[in-house]
């Protein structure tokens, strides 16, 4: 009799061990659809997600329609990934300076050299902001250079180093792009940049007039915020940071401003932070 309850007893205990497997193999298998699953259903949101233009905020809202409450001077914005202040306000579109510089990866990968390259950084590109200088002090046939007291290319935005850092790192931006080319070519059905989302900007240097759909500051629009601008560690443009202003020059060299109004010499390193000017809806 003994010998029997203990059979049955044993038999009880591999039957539920037996039930226990099976519900761990299955819900083994279930977890491992799911995951599977969960993966499939990932990499479709990221494929959608990297090849809609929808899914990038390409515009920005007029703030409140009713009141006419508007974009000021200094806020924060979001646009294609990135935090933006905004520089000014218009009408119809606003006018925004990247909250951050541009850093090491960014900066060298615009000139397509190294950080090691003094003659661009003077040791003083890093990565989270690269300080750079708008003109060299070595002969350069594309940028404004030192050769000599007598022989001197003066500072010009169109051929300072900033505007090939900017320009590069507006076409190697992929968000931006997006945001950029929101319209069909009608001739070629290709999608291109257009004036309806992103604004062409200009700025005269004094030697002639550049277009372009980014740029930096100007002096004048940097000199806006007035301190607000000034503090670094609050995120608002640093002291350091380039801008844009007509040139000056002072036996045999080349000047331009920084954002605090103060001049510079050209071959000095400060930080590049972009600007764009974007449509309000």
């Amino acid at each position: 009799m003994m010998k029997k309850n203990g059979f049955i007893a044993v038999s009880l205990i591999y039957s539920f061990f037996l039930v226990f497997l099976m519900i761990m193999l299955s819900s083994s298998v279930k977890n491992a659809e799911t995951r599977q699953m969960l993966k499939s259903l990932k990499e479709d949101i990221k494929t959608n997600l990297d090849g809609e233009d929808e899914f990038i905020i390409t515009t920005l809202p007029k703030k409140n329609p009713i009141t006419s409450l508007d974009y000021k001077e200094g806020d924060e914005v979001n646009f294609v990934g990135e935090s933006w202040l905004v520089l000014y306000n218009n009408p119809n579109s606003v006018g925004l300076v990247l909250k951050r510089a541009l850093n090491k990866e960014e900066v060298t990968t615009s000139l397509e050299i190294n950080a090691n390259d003094n003659d661009f950084f003077n040791g003083q590109c890093n990565d989270a902001s690269c300080k750079v200088r708008m003109c060299l002090t070595n002969y350069h046939s594309n940028f404004c250079f030192f050769q000599s007291t007598s022989n001197y290319e003066y500072y010009s935005w169109e051929r300072s180093v900033g505007k090939k850092i900017v320009d590069n790192w507006f076409e190697n931006n992929v968000n931006l792009q997006k945001a950029c080319r929101l319209q069909y070519d009608q001739a070629t059905s290709i999608k291109k940049c257009s004036k309806d989302n992103l604004i062409k900007m200009t700025f005269n240097d004094g030697i002639k007039m550049n277009e372009g759909y980014i740029r930096l500051a100007t002096k004048d629009e940097a000199s806006l915020g007035h301190v607000s601008w000034v503090p670094n560690n609050g995120g608002y443009l640093a002291p350091e940071a380039w801008t844009l202003s007509l040139h000056n020059h002072t036996s045999g060299k080349s000047f331009i401003y920084d954002i605090k109004g103060n001049v510079r010499d050209t071959t000095e390193t400060f930080t590049i932070r972009p600007v764009i000017e974007v449509k309000k809806i």
